[in-house]
């Protein structure tokens, strides 16, 4: 399938994936359309980033992470931002896992491996609002 490489070259997204080879995929899948990038290894970095860096336009979650866990990051997200996009995705999928991080604010819960088609596709409907 032929995927067109969205321009957001006026986008932020905050990357937080603890896993070096999920998040190498990201960053070169997103790099592509010449967002902004800002990146996360653990729950702590997440929330820390958030509080220094205004206008992050989206956030790419992992579930599990180190130190405070996804579904942790939603909940204080959700208290500060209740507004921001968030994609939680994870290679732990199942009902309860998709079911808790919805309950905690997350728009979009996507399974690894997430193909780049289903990436830019759920990612565009927040930017073409």
């Amino acid at each position: 399938m032929n995927t067109t490489t969205p321009n957001w070259t006026d986008k932020t997204i905050l990357i937080v994936e603890d896993v070096d080879s999920s998040r190498r995929y990201f960053e070169a899948a997103l790099k592509l359309t010449k967002a902004n990038l800002i990146y996360a290894r653990n729950g702590q970095e997440a929330i820390d980033a958030l509080e220094r860096k205004q206008g992050i336009d989206l956030i790419l979650l992992d579930i599990y992470l180190p130190l405070v866990s996804g579904i942790e990051v939603l909940k204080h997200i959700r208290k500060t931002d209740p507004k921001i996009p968030i994609i939680v995705q994870t290679a732990y999928t199942g009902y309860h896992n998709e079911k808790e991080a919805l309950q905690a604010g997350a728009n979009v819960f996507l399974s690894k491996p997430v193909s780049l088609t289903s990436l830019y596709l759920e990612i565009e409907q927040f930017f073409s609002r």
